[in-house]
């Protein structure tokens, strides 16, 4: 990106309506942080009366249950298939895919180009491709090859003129067939484009996408024009609100936002030290409890896949492969669980979501989905801090609300139960189960 283009990106944007209820969210306290204008953020936890019961609409996933399948080689639509995916990888070996397998990951987005395709398909797994791969008969031949992947963060690179160009370009010399289009974009999009720039990047060359901001490791997004743009009205961030799961939620929000198709939008989350500044410099690497944290945020936030950047370009151990790797085995072991409990739940999230359920304070960020007559609660603490909320469900008086994972049960009364969320990685799902 030229130095003229980061200039003129640091400039305020022309935010519209809606985003403005993007400002002064972090620097809010707790009990003054109510988010206005669902449109902005896509929240579903937004600050009512305590006594409010509205009635609980259904509404459908982003693109609908069986969105994949109007694509060529498409990623199942069956129910209990959510992506779980890992960025740049390399599949040489049976080994390598049955580590991957073992992480609970069942797709690859971008593989070198001396990865053995085979592999991917006996296995069951699928991939999403570099254009680099666009003429290469055993990628085009390949059943598992289920999408291409356009220009990786061109929203940084190249100014929204010649970004447009470029992947308008870049589609053309793809297969002519119909396999879906990813592509992720960055700092662009998320800060530095006016609105109207930043949605046509999100909108014309894609049907699934996403946007990686690193806010566990990325020190530059404390600053005024990129995290304190989105959060808090263009002033940088304390550490504190910058290294928060929750904002991993405000970045899908961000793009639901700019999305005008109803697309699917999934989430990158780093699962080591992506960026070279040291420690001293801000530099670190996520920690096992933040991955958890910052999947399930997004999760809440309507993100529809997840896909783990999977590389450390500084900290004391750097690897092209964290979740192959034992210098990265706690934050393997909680992907791993992660996922495993994604997958279990993967109907439910594939299901349609139920607002109007649940009423919380604006510290609790909640998605509910209903699922073969149950509602599930997922509710994360938006705080730097321990809070004890009380949810309150529209219609339901008295059951018991099941801690799925947790091994243990809260009695509804009044229409009512409350929980401890401790720190800010707290992430709880509930099973309602009326009496």
């Amino acid at each position: 990106m030229t130095e003229s283009y980061r200039d003129r990106s640091d400039r305020l944007s022309d935010l519209t309506e809606v985003s403005s209820n993007l400002v002064g969210i972090a620097q809010l306290p707790s009990t003054r942080r109510q988010i206005i204008g669902g449109a902005a953020l896509g929240l579903t936890a937004v600050l009512r009366s305590s006594t409010a019961r509205s009635a609980v609409q259904l509404r459908n996933v982003d693109g609908g249950q069986d969105y994949y399948s109007r694509f060529s080689n498409s990623m199942p639509s069956d129910p209990n298939y959510f992506p779980l995916g890992v960025w740049f990888e390399s599949v040489i070996s049976q080994a390598n895919v049955d580590i991957d397998k073992d992480a609970g990951l069942n797709l690859y987005v971008v593989l070198t180009t001396n990865s053995d395709l085979s592999l991917v398909q006996k296995n069951g797994l699928r991939a999403i491709l570099q254009p680099e791969w666009r003429t290469n008969q055993r990628a085009i031949n390949n059943s598992a090859v289920t999408g291409w992947v356009l220009f990786d963060e061109i929203d940084m690179q190249q100014n929204p003129d010649q970004g447009y160009m470029t992947l308008d370009n870049v589609l053309a010399q793809l297969p002519k067939d119909l396999r879906m289009r990813y592509n992720n974009y960055g700092k662009g999009v998320m800060f530095w484009e006016r609105d109207e720039q930043a949605r046509r990047f999100v909108n014309d060359f894609q049907q699934v996408v996403s946007s990686d901001t690193y806010w566990f490791t990325d020190p530059d997004l404390a600053v005024a024009s990129q995290g304190g743009k989105l959060l808090n009205a263009s002033r940088p961030l304390t550490p504190a609100q910058t290294q928060r799961a929750a904002n991993y939620g405000y970045t899908i929000d961000r793009m639901r936002a700019l999305d005008t198709t109803g697309k699917p939008i999934w989430s990158f989350v780093e699962v080591g030290w992506p960026f070279t500044k040291t420690a001293l410099e801000g530099g670190r690497s996520i920690q096992p409890a933040e991955v958890r944290a910052a999947v399930w945020h997004s999760i809440i936030a309507g993100a529809r896949g997840i896909i783990y950047f999977n590389h450390s370009f500084g900290g004391p151990h750097l690897s092209q492969h964290c979740l192959r790797e034992p210098a990265y085995a706690a934050v393997r072991a909680n992907v791993k669980s992660t996922n495993e409990l994604i997958t279990q739940l993967a109907p439910v999230l594939n299901s349609s979501f139920a607002d109007g359920l649940v009423t919380t304070g604006p510290s609790i960020r909640t998605m509910v989905k209903f699922y073969h007559d149950n509602y599930y609660i997922f509710a994360g603490n938006r705080e730097n801090e321990a809070i004890t909320p009380t949810f309150l469900l529209s219609g339901i008086e008295i059951g018991t609300a099941t801690v799925i994972g947790e091994e243990r049960t809260i009695p509804i009364i009044n229409g009512r139960f409350s929980d401890s969320f401790p720190d800010s990685n707290a992430i709880h799902i509930y099973r309602i189960d009326k009496q």
